[in-house]
């Protein structure tokens, strides 16, 4: 029987030494301002009703994490179709995923090199000061970046979670209650601020693709299988085998979880995602594909029957394009960055064998079996 992991190899996972020092010197940052600028906040709620335009702060670089904003968003467009959301965040390539979302209106990206960049920095300034916003949601209170960004944003109110580290002035201020474990539904929870605790959009990762990106898709995998000469097949499974740091699972374990799966069922295709870090195909039982379009690379996942990676943007993109995504977890808690819906599966890779687990992959992927 092939073992690869198991229980006594869990670890928690190792972040590098400069994450480390930035986080520390981050957070030792914030307690000091915090104690010479403490925020004071207003008691009443907001009403919703009243609010048009909203700039969503959010600096960071991950895709997974700019998915996770978007229970957020659509909560928001639920509650009131007319609010207008900007999101700051580090990218504009990685927020095109969410801007084609229908309450999303501009993505303005914070360069990492702002800070040691006086004439850019200025410009950025100039520009967030520029539009008048009826409020600013800062979700990251702790976060160094996220306070300095809404420390310059021109709005009527201001809205953040209560925290001992946060000092940027802030009109009005939520506890945080942690009523839900996964990290992107925790957002949620600042629209306490407006009395609103009855959600109406599903708990879901969701960046609202349209029918036409879906054909594409599905249009996408069936020149992809011609072009390849496939024809005999019964399902198509979408593999990503890039990750963060411990999270990476070896390439040796794939081709054995390949192997198991085959010989559960014979007619499965695998097809291999690759990206600048994962350049060449795993071997040559599988087939490429690559897309740097993240939206029509989503809809490529929900047109496959399942998609399947380890905990990475590329897993939290699949469940938020509907597709059926199947998390391997090894590091990371499936609780708080499990891949959301009842019709996905995650799976700690360190609980059970590797024949156990392509039993699970297969038992989820034919429930008719």
């Amino acid at each position: 029987m092939l073992q690869f992991h198991d229980q006594e190899s869990k670890q928690t996972m190792k972040i590098p030494l400069h994450l480390k020092i930035r986080r520390n010197f981050n957070s030792l940052f914030n307690s000091l301002l915090a104690k010479i600028f403490p925020p004071k906040a207003q008691t009443e709620l907001l009403d919703i009703k009243n609010i048009k335009t909203i700039a969503l702060i959010r600096p960071n670089y991950r895709i997974g994490n700019i998915i996770f904003l978007t229970p957020l968003i659509n909560e928001i467009h639920e509650q009131n179709p007319d609010i207008k959301i900007d999101l700051f965040i580090g990218s504009q390539s990685v927020g095109k995923v969410v801007q084609p979302m229908p309450n999303v209106d501009q993505i303005i990206d914070i360069s990492r090199k702002l800070l040691i960049n006086p004439i850019k920095l200025f410009h950025f300034i100039k520009n967030a000061r520029a539009k008048k916003y009826d409020l600013c949601i800062n979700i990251s209170s702790r976060s160094l970046s996220s306070q300095i960004v809404t420390l310059f944003i021109n709005s009527k109110y201001t809205l953040s979670f209560e925290d001992e580290k946060s000092w940027v002035p802030i009109t009005h201020k939520v506890p945080h209650r942690w009523l839900f474990s996964h990290a992107s539904l925790q957002p949620l929870e600042i629209l306490d601020g407006f009395g609103i605790s009855n959600y109406k959009h599903p708990l879901e990762l969701d960046i609202k693709l349209t029918q036409e990106e879906i054909k594409t898709g599905e249009q996408t995998l069936q020149t992809l299988l011609q072009n390849n000469n496939v024809t005999d097949t019964q399902k198509i499974i979408a593999i990503f085998r890039n990750a963060r740091f411990d999270k990476k699972i070896e390439d040796i374990w794939w081709e054995h979880l390949i192997a198991q799966m085959k010989q559960l069922k014979s007619n499965i295709t695998v097809i291999d995602i690759l990206s600048p870090d994962i350049p060449t195909k795993l071997n040559d039982d599988v087939i490429e594909y690559s897309n740097k379009n993240l939206r029509e690379l989503g809809a490529f996942f929900r047109a496959c029957n399942a998609y399947i990676s380890a905990d990475t943007g590329p897993l939290h993109l699949a469940a938020a394009s509907q597709a059926t995504s199947i998390g391997l977890f090894n590091h990371t808690i499936i609780a708080a960055y499990g891949t959301l819906g009842e019709h996905n599966l995650n799976i700690d890779i360190n609980d059970f064998s590797l024949e156990e687990i392509a039993q699970q992959i297969i038992k989820h992927i034919y429930p008719e079996s």
